[in-house]
């Protein structure tokens, strides 16, 4: 019988004593965990099989025989004890520990910046400004960026659809066709609804965008074009500022690379602009 997972239990010390007895193949995993245990929290199952040497059912394995139910669950652990354990360093300036939300999220546009590709993202934008139908889909903190990129379509006269229920995006994924487009937003990448949703998306032939933060996960095995955002989140900081601002950018870029194509989006933006213009006072 398993013993229940608590977030008091001591993850490393107990993967330390159990390592003498694991397989070679779990072993590997273990000591590439204990190598660099803070590095773990931001990876997907396929990323840490691939930095021990191993395979993803290899990773899952290793976290039963922890004692946990999934990977997810088993990072949960880890981050709850690296940041009740981890020294804090407290920024210097106005703001104190405040501070380094500013510093994150300045670096994490910057990071941004370099991982896209300017032709990748023009291509994107090509494909949505003639997408016969537009799907945007995100669960939990990503549905902040799925609503932001619906918004910014709207804008621009690209009627979007969004849900932030997992069975109605399902339904709407499933419903798609060749010349939609579908863009699926999930920081983790491996949202077992988000990565749902794509797999149908593409089985009907439309074509799926992912925005992310991993580079690697179920859910860019399913996609179409990727679109990285940088600073990854980890269980304890999902939906981040960092995180978020850097998805927001690449909005922003699809929505100006589209704008600046057709001049008659802009017609569109002065349109949606005055539409609701008297709503203030």
């Amino acid at each position: 019988m398993r013993k229940p997972v608590t977030t008091g239990r001591r993850v490393l010390a107990e993967l330390r004593a159990s390592l003498p007895a694991l397989s070679p193949a779990l072993a590997r995993i273990a000591e590439t965990v204990l190598e660099a245990p803070e590095r773990i929290l931001s990876q997907t199952v396929i990323e840490l099989a691939e930095a021990a040497g191993s395979s993803d059912a290899s990773v899952i394995r290793f976290c039963r025989d922890q004692g946990y139910e999934s990977f997810q669950g088993f990072k949960l652990a880890l981050a709850t004890e690296l940041a009740t354990t981890e020294p804090r360093t407290v920024p210097s300036g106005k703001w104190g520990r405040l501070g380094g939300m500013v510093e994150q999220a300045v670096t994490a546009l910057r990071e941004t910046e370099a991982l896209l590709d300017p032709d990748l993202i023009t291509t994107v934008a090509d494909r949505l400004a003639n997408a016969r139908r537009v799907l945007v889909l995100g669960v939990g903190a990503s549905a902040v960026t799925m609503r932001y990129m619906q918004y910014k379509l709207t804008r621009l006269g690209q009627a979007a659809v969004a849900h932030e229920d997992a069975h109605m995006g399902a339904m709407a994924a499933a419903g798609l066709a060749a010349g939609d487009v579908a863009i699926i937003v999930s920081s983790s990448g491996s949202t077992l609804d988000a990565v749902r949703a794509a797999q149908l998306a593409r089985d009907a032939g439309a074509y799926v965008v992912a925005i992310t933060n991993r580079s690697r996960s179920p859910l860019t095995a399913q996609a179409d074009a990727v679109l990285l955002a940088a600073a990854a989140e980890t269980p304890l900081t999902g939906g981040a500022f960092a995180s978020k601002v850097s998805q927001f950018l690449v909005v922003d870029l699809l929505f100006e690379t589209m704008a600046r194509a057709d001049p008659a989006t802009r017609d569109a933006i002065a349109n949606t602009a005055r539409s609701v213009a008297d709503r203030g006072y």
